[in-house]
């Protein structure tokens, strides 16, 4: 912006023929482009808003040193542009009301005839315009990605967190399982025989298997609890401030409503379970190892169950 506005204005200030203006302002704008360019990267981006206002202000001083019709108040577009895109609505209306004044100092300053009203009233609808439009364009794009983002890491089938979801959440409870010396606690799930299900039933039976497998635990967890599904028929709970026992009591509710008569049009199904738990644990990778091993043993005692881990290099439940 700021090498543009150099460009234009020592081009225009040497080129015969135009209204004659200060070149000051362009080539002060020229000598902070390196300056932006340097140190730029390395200052906070709220602080960068400033220099929208900065190059409102020094379009007003070339506008104010204009003698006679000129055309340089577009180059007001340019800091709406920047703020208005990147700044969120009190920067821009902050902007806006910049160039309302710096505008009205400018045509002020201009020989008797040239700065009137209707120019400054040109200029203030202009710019309203641009950036009422920006403003509204950028907020639905900003809407746009974050339901994308959103989407990306959710189920669409369950409505849960999917793998990724749940992989990027994790680590906040970690920390903070591990600054608080709490137990965490991880229950995967799997439903039993579902591939019989799908072959017998069809796959939109085996939908609606699911569905029903992932509003059990989107009913029965606490707020703090993460569920999400991390595979075809596999679910997995974390569950912060959680010793294995309170776990355990867990699954077993997930269980027996499972186990229970199903809704109309859901084939019948029940679910194993493996629980594991530790206090402050440095990692998750252990308890979903440990987990899931308690969740094998489960469907190899006979399914419909709940098995807890219980080594205790890997899941140390807490008292």
């Amino acid at each position: 912006m700021f090498a543009g506005a150099a460009f234009v204005g020592i081009v225009e200030g040497f080129t015969p023929g135009g209204p004659h203006f200060s070149t000051v302002p362009g080539f002060a704008a020229l000598a902070l482009v390196p300056l932006i360019l340097v140190l730029g990267p390395h200052v906070p981006r709220r602080a960068l808003a400033g220099l929208g206002l900065l190059g409102v202000a020094m379009i007003a001083d070339a506008l104010a040193t204009t003698h006679g019709y000129g055309d340089g108040a577009v180059l007001y577009m340019w800091p709406v542009l920047w703020v208005a895109r990147f700044y969120g609505r009190r920067a821009t209306a902050v902007v806006v009301f910049g160039i309302a004044g710096a505008h009205a100092y400018a045509l002020t300053q201009m020989p008797p005839g040239v700065g009137y009203f209707d120019r400054w009233l040109d200029v203030m609808v202009s710019v309203c315009i641009v950036a009422a439009v920006v403003r509204v364009l950028t907020e639905r794009n900003d809407l746009l990605v974050a339901g994308l983002h959103a989407e990306a890491r959710i189920d669409p089938l369950t409505g849960l967190l999917n793998r990724r979801g749940f992989d990027e959440r994790v680590q906040s409870e970690l920390a903070r399982a591990r600054r608080a010396g709490d137990p965490l606690a991880v229950v995967s799930f799997d439903i039993d025989h579902f591939k019989r299900i799908n072959d017998r039933a069809g796959h939109e039976a085996g939908d609606r298997v699911l569905i029903r497998v992932g509003a059990a635990l989107r009913d029965n967890v606490r707020a703090s609890d993460l569920v999400a599904r991390i595979g075809g028929e596999e679910f997995v709970t974390l569950m912060p401030g959680c010793n294995a026992a309170e776990a355990q009591r867990f699954a077993e509710r997930i269980r027996a409503v499972l186990e229970s008569e199903p809704p109309a049009g859901v084939p019948s199904a029940t679910v194993s379970a493996g629980v594991a738990a530790a206090v402050a644990p440095p990692d998750l990778l252990p308890l979903l190892r440990a987990s899931d091993a308690a969740l094998y043993a489960a469907k190899s005692a006979g399914r419909n169950q709940v098995c807890v881990a219980a080594d205790p290099a890997t899941a140390r439940a807490a008292a």
